[in-house]
């Protein structure tokens, strides 16, 4: 073949290549248009009863309607779940709040995606801004709204993955300062420091005290429960295969998802643990839940769960019996990170 027409193919080819991707770009554009357009738009609500919501028991989470709404922060009666959502100023990829305070974890997209965190008081008004290192995962605020923890990937995009890497950061809401990477933290198993460079921390749930915290600790491909406390930068292994814990309100059991199945095909069941007796009561809900739960009461847990296997974005949020009777049902459709404030 000549030199000439080995230019020529190679040409050609290329210019294949950059129509397919072309149209695939074009058929992409199209198809997410479409769930835009075909989506089932939900009930919001007037701007003026977001006072009314907010005022009794409600619960808030991000709202995952394609279409002007999607990425919301919303609000929704604690007596009408399934109804009219209020809409608030604010946009996150993740949300908490408890009381007074909020963390609202976000993404600045374009051609360079940033990330960063909001806290905002009880009108929903930004008090103060930071940036964070990676894609926002978790969150979860104290129960006296005093500090926060925020967990965020800095390389790998999943837990089911064995390359990523996380980042778990406390702030203090009131002042707005950063109080540190549990990287940062003495943590001991057995006695010794665990210092290994592989181990990565999420998945914060703070005790009634605001001080005493749990979370996942991931070393030599294993799964831990650690305890600490905020105050003293210090936690200690006190478990295994316990991950994205959430403390009851009262204390004394521990929700999480329980890992099956093997390494190349990652799951998750949701359990209840009580920490007094030891006793491991596994949910009713078979689906796959890659979630940190919320504690509706004191025996029910919310979690979120895409709304189809179809690729679309929406999710919806679940509730269910936390002493495994029951089935789950549908709280809040076309909702994400729920939660739920009964108190300024």
């Amino acid at each position: 073949m000549s030199r000439s027409r080995a230019i020529l193919g190679f040409g050609v080819l290329v210019a294949v290549c950059v129509a397919a991707g072309a149209a695939y770009l074009l058929y992409a554009r199209d198809r997410s248009q479409e769930q835009v357009r075909t989506a089932r738009q939900v009930e919001v609500a007037d701007r003026s009863e977001l006072g009314d919501f907010v005022a009794e028991p409600h619960v808030l989470f991000r709202s995952t309607a394609l279409g002007d709404t999607y990425g919301r922060v919303a609000v929704v009666p604690d007596g009408d779940p399934s109804g009219p959502r209020a809409l608030t100023p604010l946009s996150c990829e993740r949300v908490d709040m408890a009381g007074k305070r909020g963390v609202c974890l976000i993404a600045n997209r374009g051609v360079l995606t940033t990330y960063g965190a909001e806290i905002f008081d009880r009108r929903f008004r930004v008090t103060h801004r930071f940036d964070l290192p990676g894609l926002p995962s978790r969150a979860r605020v104290a129960p006296d709204s005093s500090v926060a923890a925020m967990t965020v990937f800095v390389s790998g995009d999943s837990y089911a993955s064995n390359s990523f890497s996380t980042r778990t950061i406390f702030a203090d809401l009131e002042t707005g300062e950063l109080l540190g990477n549990l990287e940062e933290f003495e943590v001991k198993k057995d006695g010794a420091f665990v210092d290994a460079i592989d181990r990565n921390y999420w998945g914060v749930t703070f005790a009634p005290n605001s001080d005493t915290f749990y979370a996942t600790l991931s070393t030599g491909g294993r799964i831990y429960l650690i305890k600490g406390r905020l105050s003293e930068r210090s936690a200690r292994v006190v478990d295994e295969g316990i991950e994205c814990p959430a403390l009851s309100p009262d204390g004394t059991r521990i929700a999480y998802k329980k890992r099956i199945g093997s390494a190349l095909d990652v799951g998750w069941r949701l359990h209840v643990l009580d920490l007094e007796s030891g006793a491991d009561v596994e949910l009713s809900e078979t689906r796959n839940v890659d979630d940190q739960v919320e504690w509706y009461d004191d025996s029910n847990v919310l979690f979120g769960l895409p709304r189809s296997n179809q690729g679309t974005a929406e999710t919806n949020t679940w509730i269910v019996a936390a002493d495994g009777s029951g089935k789950p049902e549908l709280l809040v459709p076309r909702a994400w990170s729920p939660s739920v404030v009964r108190g300024a």
